[in-house]
């Protein structure tokens, strides 16, 4: 029997004694479960391999795996039924990795039921728990646990023919694993049980917004909204026209919950920053922490030169862990349906809170009913509040939602009228546009950024023209939005002051505050023109906008919209003959989402969830939320900008910090580049390859070098060659 003696004492980390750990991550609100899977799931680390590189974490070849073998000591231990047993087993064995399909566990038995390997190292650890308080009355016995794993493995070949999980088995276990993973790596960090987090002041809130300049129809929908509240209930809708303040509405309304957490997701980043800005002034001199997590969110220099305060503020800004936490949609979608570990981190944080979940619609229609099931579930189960907010709210076959808006707001409304423009082509398009925006301001929205460029080069020396397209980088999107704002407001109260021209793709729909008096829009599925539409006389000016919707110019609007466009079909047809005001936009939104509902919405992942398949359905979301024609490169924003960021790098990797922290200061350090990034697609990076260099110190990242006028334009984003074959054209 190899039993470990070099030890008096046993760490779970550096100078910290697994004892502390393990005590520190269980919690009076964990069940049964939980609270095992938290004992067990670090017990292997009593192993010697593990003692002595943990005393010297720079000795890296020694054995320091320690999960599956904790595995193995949760399921001798356990008296749990097999179900939660293989939930336990899993989230073990998954917690410093992802989370595999299921059955993988009974198809790779040798490498998780029984792997030699790692039972080599048992009686070092039976040996060491002996001294261990936490792990006295610890079954220890070898061939007691073979004869159990043989049988889950047994139970879980048959149940894949027995047993069809559901999609609540799911939700419970990724709150099991979730809890474990979140409270292994807070106590990591902080050396401290987690914290019951400050309550969020609502009269910094309702304080900022008394201040805010009257406003008779936005104050009487806050009022109707707050007087709506609902304690009993736990999913909402808010369904209301663009321009009514739903932001701050939606967040005051959430704060009458006095839940320890509210998580704000946003479709885009580029709103995300505009949404963060208000509420982080708003609480400015508060001390709760207003958090922005996305994928280009970077930590300052200044946190980045003590170790420990770097680690603390990535994990609270990167686990949805302020009280206050503004992100994408994307990153709210993985945390319901990855796999990944960084995902489930966020997962955990859901619990007892209140997701805000901004321009609604933007959940893909083809895993929107799974999506909206997840959040039925998470909200029995978690107590979480769910609020969809919307101007062009998609259907939702419920009846657990409250709608907290009220409807006849839209039949009041008298803004804009959308009215269909035959023209014979581009050039009577052309004519139109200059008569428009030679008195007025004027935004048109194409379908490519080929076109938008195109109509740019045309029109940019008549008027006063902006573009705006997914080919921009993000600072240069900001500045072209935020000098279109000032110049819109100038023209209002300066009657001499030029008026504008906007040339946009759909990167303006969702979020975007402008506001102009007429608007023209190439043919697409009903919500786009819609949303556009939100964006003419948005601010209630006395005189009446138009939006004109014209024939496709960009070609393969079909390829671009697909199934969406098809279902607009018949609505577009009405628009042809009938004009259409703002105050029948509700019901022409609800006929659209009614027949996507009907037509394209069905369980996305039900087979993969029967299977409890998390790999699998964690690819089935990706295959929708990534675009695999895309490639990314980098701007360079200023001269030698990639020189001293390549020199940054070979520092970093070459100074004396712990291995982890070089890793996290080098992922932070990338991160600064996704600020000059964009997706171009691989046909147009191809031709560009001549002009693009590799970045030193990564792999595959190319950028374009500063003074490339001739490529890119702060004006128009990166040009897209007018010879260019735009049957992969990109649309954002």
């Amino acid at each position: 029997m190899k039993e470990s003696i070099l030890f008096d004492e046993f760490w779970s980390h550096p100078n910290k004694l697994l004892e502390n750990h393990i005590k520190n991550m269980i919690s009076p609100d964990d069940d049964e479960l939980g609270k095992q899977v938290k004992l067990y799931h670090d017990i292997a680390k009593l192993k010697n391999n593990f003692q002595i590189y943990i005393r010297d974490t720079s000795n890296d070849k020694l054995d320091k795996n320690h999960s599956l073998l904790s595995a193995y000591f949760f399921l001798l231990n356990s008296k749990f039924d097999e179900i939660p047993t293989l939930f336990g087993f899993l989230a073990i064995v998954s917690h410093h990795g992802d989370v595999v399909n299921l059955m993988t566990l009974a198809r790779e038995a040798n490498k998780f039921f029984k792997n030699q390997k790692e039972l080599e190292q048992w009686d070092e650890v039976a040996g060491a728990a002996k001294n261990i308080k936490i792990y006295s009355g610890l079954s220890t016995k070898k061939d007691e646990f073979l004869d159990r794993a043989e049988k889950l493995r047994q139970y879980l070949v048959l149940s894949q023919y027995r047993h069809k999980f559901t999609y609540e088995d799911f939700i419970n276990f990724k709150s099991l694993y979730s809890n474990l993973i979140y409270n292994d790596k807070f106590e990591a960090i902080f050396s401290m049980p987690k914290q019951q987090s400050k309550d969020i002041p609502i009269d910094v809130l309702e304080s900022d917004i008394q201040n805010l300049p009257p406003n008779k129809k936005r104050d009487a929908f806050r009022n109707f909204v707050l007087n709506n509240f609902d304690k009993e209930c736990k999913l909402f809708t808010l369904t209301a026209p663009t321009g009514y303040g739903k932001t701050l509405t939606a967040l005051n309304f959430a704060l009458k919950f006095n839940k320890p957490r509210i998580i704000y997701a946003l479709p885009f980043t580029s709103i995300i920053d505009q949404t963060y800005d208000i509420v982080a002034k708003i609480y400015k001199n508060s001390d709760i922490l207003v958090s922005k997590a996305h994928h280009k969110t970077t930590i300052g220099e200044e946190n980045l030169t003590q170790e420990d305060r770097y680690s603390k503020i990535k994990f609270l800004m990167e686990s949805f862990s302020g009280e206050i936490n503004v992100t994408t949609l994307y990153q709210l979608i993985f945390a319901l349906f990855g796999n990944k570990n960084k995902d489930n981190v966020k997962f955990n944080q859901l619990k007892n809170s209140v997701v805000i979940i901004d321009e609604a619609q933007a959940i893909p229609y083809n895993f929107r009913k799974d999506f909206i099931l997840l959040c039925e579930i998470i909200s029995q189960r978690l107590g979480t509040i769910f609020i969809f907010m919307s101007a062009t709210m998609p259907v939702i076959k419920s009846e657990n939602f409250k709608e907290i808006s009220n409807l006849d707001y839209f039949s009041k409304q008298d803004r804009y009228v959308i009215k269909w423009l035959d023209i014979g082509g581009e050039d009577e398009l052309l004519e139109k546009i200059c008569e428009a925006a030679s008195d007025k301001n004027t935004l048109v929205v194409v379908n490519t950024i080929k076109k938008a460029q195109e109509l740019f080069t045309k029109l940019r020396d008549k008027f006063s023209c902006f573009c705006l397209n997914g080919y921009m980088y993000d600072d240069h999107k900001r500045a072209t939005i935020e000098a279109v704002r000032c110049a819109v407001n100038k023209s209002k109260v300066d009657p001499l002051a030029s008026k504008i021209l906007l040339i946009s793709t759909q990167s303006i729909e969702a979020g975007v505050d402008l506001d102009f008096d007429i608007g023209f829009r190439e043919v697409s599925p009903i919500s786009s023109i819609i949303q556009t539409a939100g964006r003419v006389n948005r601010h209630f000016g006395a005189t009446r906008g138009e939006l004109y919707v014209f024939p496709e110019i960009s070609k393969f609007t079909n390829l671009i919209y697909g199934d969406l466009y098809k279902v607009s079909g018949t609505i577009l047809s009405d628009l042809k003959q009938k004009e259409v005001r703002e105050s029948e936009i509700l019901e022409i939104s609800n006929l659209y989402f009614q027949k996507i509902s009907n037509q394209l919405e069905n369980l996305h992942v039900k087979s993969e969830i029967e299977k409890l398949e998390f790999e699998n359905i964690n690819q089935k979301i990706e295959e929708i939320m990534n675009d695999n024609y895309k490639q990314t490169i980098i701007i360079e924003p200023k001269e030698n900008f990639i020189k001293d960021f390549e020199a940054k790098i070979f520092e970093i990797k070459n100074s004396p910090n712990e291995k982890f922290t070089i890793k996290d200061l080098f992922k932070n350090h990338i991160r600064k580049l996704s600020k000059f990034s964009i997706n171009v697609t691989l046909k147009d990076m191809n031709k560009l390859m001549p002009n693009l260099k590799q970045i030193n110190g990564l792999k595959d990242m190319f950028y374009l070098p500063f003074g490339s006028s001739y490529f890119y334009s702060a004006e128009y984003g990166l040009k897209k060659d007018t010879n260019l074959d735009i049957t992969d054209e990109v649309f954002d």
